[in-house]
């Protein structure tokens, strides 16, 4: 979890970097030919992008609900929420705000791809690339540290300058490039996300059985399975019958701390293949290819649900 912070501010450059390569570089790559093909591939990425946001924003989510764990852990079990993960926790979680804004804004600016590729004036294209090369310079300070993030920088590099020099077919190589090396970063940085994710899970898997233990839970809602049928609702149990329904609440804390862990590994896997997806389709649109595609990838759905079900926790 402690190298979360250190992931978030290199991978700021990613959202976007990749927010000009498509923009920029499939209307020069495609031209009025295929414009309905780039208009398509923009709004099924604009659509990957928002549950790219709403990814990070349900990430966000646990990392709020981790610092109320540490604060429980603190106040009942006595261990120490010190000021130094304090201050970790806080940055990482501002961090991680700022990517989801990027990743929105990314969204934004996908769905509105349709009216420049329905352009005629050179000069809405040269404005929209102007105001793109601006954010680019604001990002010359981050630097690479990995393969895939140098990967990331050379595609970024070669594309402005093709994009200087009017050379068409290298900016459209460049967004290949770009798309692959954004894919193999993700997928790299699998295990900081998981550190995440079970980091929460445990900790709250310990107190939930710790307050089982204290009797200090209500665990009559068990006894609903017999009860619904009739049109009963179970009451606060007696403390004889909270002893007996121990182990069950026992069991039942397992299965969800596993199936939370499940749910977000396949919304990983599901993230990351929308990604290698659209990756695929983006470079079959640079290299004039005609898409075969009119929808976004359905992996795109199980982020959203596993999103959803980590905000209504």
């Amino acid at each position: 979890m402690f190298e979360f912070r250190n992931v978030v501010a290199k991978l700021r450059v990613s959202f976007r970097a990749i927010a000009i390569l498509l923009f920029t570089g499939i209307f020069l790559a495609t031209g009025c030919k295929t414009s309905d093909d780039a208009a398509a591939a923009a709004t099924q990425m604009s659509a990957t992008a928002k549950s790219l946001s709403d990814y990070y924003t349900a990430l966000n989510t646990i990392l709020a609900n981790t610092e109320q764990l540490y604060i429980l852990n603190e106040q009942l079990l006595s261990k120490p929420y010190t000021a130094e993960n304090r201050q970790l926790l806080k940055s990482n979680e501002a961090e991680l705000a700022k990517r989801i804004a990027l990743a929105a804004d990314f969204s934004t600016l996908a769905s509105e791809f349709a009216k420049l590729t329905g352009s005629t004036a050179a000069a809405d294209v040269s404005a929209s690339a102007i105001k793109l090369q601006t954010e680019v310079d604001g990002l010359a300070a981050v630097k690479a540290s990995t393969n895939e993030q140098n990967l990331l920088k050379s595609a970024l590099q070669l594309f402005v300058k093709a994009i200087q020099e009017h050379k068409e077919r290298e900016a459209a190589r460049a967004i290949s490039d770009f798309s692959q090396g954004l894919t193999a970063l993700f997928i790299k940085e699998g295990e900081v996300w998981n550190s995440v994710e079970t980091v929460y899970s445990q900790i709250a898997e310990n107190l939930a059985v710790y307050l089982v233990d204290k009797e200090a839970i209500d665990n009559s809602s068990l006894l609903k399975v017999a009860l619904d049928p009739f049109g009963l609702t179970p009451s606060a149990a007696a403390p004889e019958l909270k002893a007996k329904l121990a182990p069950l609440a026992k069991q039942q804390i397992t299965a969800r701390k596993t199936a939370l862990d499940d749910s977000y590994i396949k919304a990983t896997d599901a993230m990351t293949k929308s990604l290698q997806e659209m990756s695929k389709r983006i470079q079959a649109v640079a290299e004039d290819k005609p898409m075969a595609f009119r929808m976004p990838p359905i992996t795109v759905a199980n982020v959203e649900k596993w999103a959803s079900q980590v905000e209504s926790y």
